[in-house]
C-alpha cells in the first residue's frame, strides 16, 4: 500500500495497513518527517523533494510490480505518479480531487499505459463497516496521531500552524 504525505488521514491509512500486515510505502519531503513514519511502521519511505518521479521508486521499491492500493489524499498535483506507482490491476481509492493549484485530474496516456489501475472516489463507508473497524482499533489499541494542541484562544495560531505544512497528524483545538 502507498501513502502519500504526513496528514492525519494518511498516518490512519498507516496504521491500519500495518494492523493488517501489510507493507507500506509512505511519501514525505522531509528527513524528520521520514524517520517518524518509519517508528509509525511505514515500511519504505520516498522523498518526492528527492525523487521527483516517485511513482518509479515505489515500483522499484517493490520489485518492478508496484503497490496494490494507493490512499490518494492529495488529487490533481500527485494523481500522475500515484498511477505510475500502481500494479498492473492496482487500486487507487481517491480521497482528495481539490487543489488550489490545479483544476483538473490530468494522467498521461504513457502512465496510463503502465498500469490497468482503477480509480474510485471515497466518501464513507457503512455503518456496519464503521464499527467494525472502531472494534479492530479498539482492540488494537490503535490511537490518532496528534501533532499539536492548541486552546480555543489560539485558533488562529493553529490554522496558520496546519497551512505551514510541518504538522505530523492531527492538529488539534481544545474548545474546553
Amino acid at each position: 500500500m502507498l501513502t502519500l504525505g504526513t496528514g492525519a488521514l494518511s498516518l490512519f491509512a498507516v496504521q491500519f495497513a500495518k494492523l493488517l500486515g501489510a507493507e507500506v510505502v509512505a511519501t514525505t519531503s522531509s528527513p524528520q518527517k521520514a524517520e517518524r513514519l518509519k517508528a509509525l511502521g511505514a515500511d519504505h519511505v520516498v522523498r518526492y523533494a528527492d525523487h521527483p518521479a516517485w511513482g518509479r521508486t515505489v515500483r522499484d521499491l517493490t520489485g518492478g510490480r508496484g503497490v496494490d492500493l494507493v490512499v490518494e489524499t492529495v488529487g490533481p498535483e500527485t494523481i500522475e505518479q500515484s498511477v505510475r506507482a500502481s500494479a498492473l490491476y492496482g487500486r487507487i481509492v481517491l480521497v482528495s480531487a481539490n487543489s488550489p493549484r490545479k483544476a483538473s485530474l490530468e494522467i498521461t496516456t504513457d502512465a496510463l499505459a503502465s498500469s490497468l489501475v482503477t480509480m474510485r472516489r471515497l466518501f464513507v463507508g457503512s455503518r456496519t463497516h464503521f464499527e467494525s473497524m472502531n472494534r479492530a482499533l479498539t482492540l488494537h489499541g490503535t490511537r490518532p496521531v496528534v501533532d499539536r494542541t492548541f486552546g480555543f484562544d489560539e485558533v488562529h495560531e493553529a490554522f496558520r500552524y496546519y497551512e505551514s505544512g510541518v504538522a505530523f497528524g492531527k492538529v488539534v483545538i481544545r474548545v474546553a
